[in-house]
């Protein structure tokens, strides 16, 4: 049977073997955000194992000391890694809970090993602080990432931390020798294989949350106009008929906008289709400045967007599809060679009840578009629906 020294000995190995794995990420086309930070809580868990296998080599006090001030900071750089991850901020309040903690422990576990009488106030602490980075950690993902089964694999397993731990802490102090649970023991094999079993599904789970991730960047760039940035017709597409009758059902009205720039082609054979990008950019900045957070809008042509409104009657489209056709007109593209006036078309439409998808709001969008360009251009008109 392997003793405690040879399992600490494998668990380093693993250790190091998984941490080269993330750090190999950061560097290959997979890399996301939290990697580095993910690298460098592995590394201080790998050194404390490592330190922890020497134990009696070198000066068991050091290794009491420098090991669990390590092992508390692996847990922070994992848990911020998860912060980064998720697009969260890092801010004062987070950096003072990791400081406080680290620096609990490292004082503490100087005390306890100086005097030894106070080794269950050390036990106490290095696991206070396991238990409290292992649930922030998965209430990080719990909150922010419920729907992702990468997150919720690893937010399982920092819960399952937090139990065996707690568990751990209460056998360690309900006993009468400490010793024996540093050094052999049942209940240290089994907490150094559940470690095992631990880091290969958090390395597990965050490989998996960078795959998740690179497959939404892949479905939003398929989703995505790469001149403009807004979605593009595929996304439109994508409305499916179920999602166009929860809007309806929800939100009670739903508005299109049907824009098309009133002479492109004009600027592209004037200056060159270098500007017309230029212009294109500049008018989807410019129309996306007008909308609301809740508001779609989407390049469908060459020259032509489709803007998506919800809770928005007939009186307020007319009222959105002025003050952009105004804006627009009032806020020409200046490049360093000109300044290039320009102005919008604009068909409005409303969804009725006879509406079965997106498909017949913008037919109808695309009527008032076509009378708006017969009127002299630079006009606003509403089609309306005739009812049965």
């Amino acid at each position: 049977m392997l003793g405690i020294r040879e399992l600490y000995t494998s668990l380093a190995v693993t250790a190091a073997i998984l941490t080269a794995s993330i750090f190999w990420l950061h560097f290959s086309r997979f890399s996301s955000r939290g990697i580095l930070w993910w690298t460098c809580g592995m590394l201080c868990y790998t050194a404390t194992l490592v330190l922890v296998t020497l134990r009696g080599v070198i000066s068991p006090i050091f290794t009491a000391i420098i090991a669990n001030t390590l092992a508390t900071s692996g847990y922070v750089c994992l848990w911020f890694g998860i912060r980064t991850y998720l697009r969260l901020a890092l801010p004062v309040k987070a950096w003072m809970y990791a400081i406080a903690l680290t620096s609990l422990v490292f004082v503490v576990t100087t005390i306890a090993t100086i005097f030894p009488e106070y080794t269950p106030l050390r036990i106490s602490c290095i696991c206070f602080s396991f238990v409290v980075l292992n649930i922030l950690t998965a209430r990080e993902l719990l909150i922010y990432a419920p729907e992702r089964y990468s997150a919720k694999l690893v937010a399982i397993n920092n819960i399952l931390n937090a139990i065996i731990v707690t568990l751990r802490l209460v056998h360690i102090i309900n006993t009468s020798s400490y010793d024996p649970f540093f050094t052999t023991g049942w209940s240290t094999s089994a907490y150094i294989l559940w470690t095992n079993v631990s880091l290969l599904l958090t390395t597990l789970g965050l490989i998996l949350m960078i795959v998740e991730d690179l497959n939404g960047k892949l479905a939003d760039q398929v989703m995505e106009d790469p001149l403009t940035g807004l979605y593009n017709r595929r996304a439109m597409h994508a409305i499916t008929q179920e999602d166009f009758d929860m809007l309806k059902n929800r939100d009670g009205s739903i508005g299109i906008l049907l824009l098309d720039i009133d002479h492109f082609k004009k600027v592209n054979d004037t200056y060159g289709h270098a500007t017309g990008d230029a212009l294109l950019t500049h008018f989807a900045n410019e129309v996306s400045s007008c909308l609301r957070a809740t508001d779609r809008i989407f390049r469908v042509g060459g020259e032509e967007f489709v803007i998506l409104l919800r809770e928005c009657n007939q009186d307020k489209l007319l009222q959105l599809a002025d003050r952009i056709r105004t804006h627009i007109e009032t806020h020409p593209l200046v490049t360093p060679k000109a300044q290039i006036p320009h102005t919008v078309s604009i068909g409005c439409a409303s969804a009725c009840n006879a509406d079965t998808s997106l498909q017949h709001v913008i037919e109808r969008a695309d009527k008032a578009l076509y009378s708006a360009k017969r009127q002299g251009r630079n006009k606003v008109d509403f089609f309306q629906p005739v009812l049965q």
